[in-house]
C-alpha cells in the first residue's frame, strides 16, 4: 500500500486508534477517536511496515472505518490512515489534510494480521475472532 509520505527512518511512536465520533469522513483534517493502543521504536516501524507491506486491491463503495494508525515521528504526526476492512478502503491524512483513499487487500495475510491487532487492542472486540475482514 502506498503511504500517505515517504516515511523516514525515524517512526518513533505508532497509535492504533478505534474511529468514533464525527462519520462525516470527508470533512476530517485528522482521524477522530481513541488510541487504543501506542507502540514505539522498533514495534512501531514494524508496525508501519505491515501497513506499507499491504497488497493494493480493487476499492469497494461502503467507507465506514473502525480502526486507524497515527504514526509519530521526532518532529510529530508523520500521517495517519483510517481502515475500512470491509469495503478495503484506507483514507490518508498527512499535513492536517486528507491525501486520498487507496485501495487494500484486507483479506491478504498482512491485512488480516493488522486487523488482528487492532482487535486485539480493542476491548469493545471482544470475541470477534481475527481472520474476518469484517469489524
Amino acid at each position: 500500500m502506498r503511504l500517505p509520505i515517504d516515511v523516514p527512518g525515524d517512526v518513533r511512536r505508532a497509535d492504533l486508534i478505534r474511529v468514533e465520533g464525527d462519520r462525516e469522513w470527508e470533512r476530517w483534517t485528522t482521524v477522530p477517536g481513541p488510541v487504543l493502543e501506542s507502540v514505539t521504536g522498533a514495534d512501531a516501524t514494524a508496525l508501519v511496515g505491515l501497513v506499507a507491506d499491504l497488497p493494493d486491491a480493487d476499492m469497494m463503495r461502503c467507507y465506514h472505518p473502525v480502526y486507524a494508525l497515527r504514526a509519530h515521528g521526532a518532529e510529530g504526526v508523520l500521517f495517519e490512515l483510517a481502515f475500512c476492512f470491509r469495503c478495503h478502503n484506507a483514507l490518508g491524512f498527512a499535513g492536517g489534510a486528507q491525501t486520498g483513499l487507496e485501495g487494500f487487500d484486507a483479506d491478504s495475510p498482512a491485512g488480516q494480521e493488522l486487523l488482528g491487532r487492532f482487535r486485539a487492542a480493542d476491548p469493545n472486540a471482544a470475541g470477534r475472532a481475527p481472520a474476518s475482514s469484517a469489524p
